[in-house]
């Protein structure tokens, strides 16, 4: 293994560790709520479907598939870093004494957090679709290009939220407040665009946070052409990571004088 790379796989290490120490029984019952959402969701879509709703082109399959990628791989498109907290709680401070990168350690420590969702829930929550006939393979090859864009745009806007929780003066109750309102109506993890009436649906598709879930979800499941989605998630990241470290390193004197 190349020597400069060990300090990163030896904090998402650290990280992944940390996820088991409630316990595996209370990792496994958060687990086991989400599986029951994602059969709530797909019952739902199932009676919609069967009552002639409009479901702006996309198909049942489609739709079943869609709500399947969201759910297994919402940490891949819901990029949560430990900025936040580690600036609420000051120990952001002592992150600036190791010889690793703050943006790298955020990314590192990301990485490892993502590790035992993806092998104790998601792996299982695509072998339990598969088995109930919901498609769980990409429908585009481009996807593979796009769910690599749409988590680097994650972490680019993590960062920014972050940005504003220095602004707000380490009020990270309430910037998470906010951001929940606003991920949950712009990404299109829940709701597919496409269901949305009167053109909603197209107007947000055009959003930052349309490009970190719903692109690359709409490729999975086959809705869109890789020619209207990659453009969009490669504008984005191009704006957005300029805007997140310039913002970050304006803020960073006064993000210390409130830490800790």
């Amino acid at each position: 293994m190349n020597h400069s790379l060990k300090p990163y796989f030896a904090t998402a290490r650290m990280s992944a560790l940390e996820q088991s120490y409630w316990g595996l029984g209370y990792v496994i019952g958060g687990y086991a709520i989400r599986a029951l959402r994602l059969l709530a969701l797909l019952m739902l879509w199932k009676v919609l479907f069967s009552q002639g709703a409009d479901t702006g082109g996309m198909t049942l399959p489609m739709l079943l598939s869609y709500t399947a990628a969201s759910v297994a791989l919402s940490e891949l498109l819901d990029v949560r870093t430990p900025a936040s907290t580690w600036m609420y709680e000051g120990s952001i401070l002592s992150q600036y004494m190791r010889p690793m990168g703050i943006f790298s350690q955020l990314v590192a420590h990301t990485a490892g957090n993502w590790m035992m969702p993806l092998v104790l829930f998601s792996l299982p929550v695509l072998v339990l679709c598969a088995l109930m006939n919901i498609s769980v393979l990409p429908q585009s090859p481009w996807f593979f290009v796009s769910l690599p864009l749409s988590i680097s745009l994650g972490f680019a806007i993590d960062f920014l939220f972050a940005c504003l929780v220095i602004r707000v003066q380490n009020a990270a109750w309430l910037v998470e407040t906010i951001r929940r309102g606003v991920t949950a109506l712009l990404s299109g993890a829940v709701i597919p665009f496409a269901l949305l009436p009167w053109g909603i649906g197209d107007v947000l598709a055009l959003s930052p946070f349309a490009s970190v879930a719903g692109a690359s979800l709409s490729l999975f499941s086959g809705l869109e052409s890789a020619k209207d989605v990659l453009p969009l998630q490669i504008f984005w990241n191009a704006v957005l990571w300029p805007l997140a470290v310039l913002l970050y390193e304006k803020g960073r004197e006064r993000m210390v004088s409130h830490g800790g």
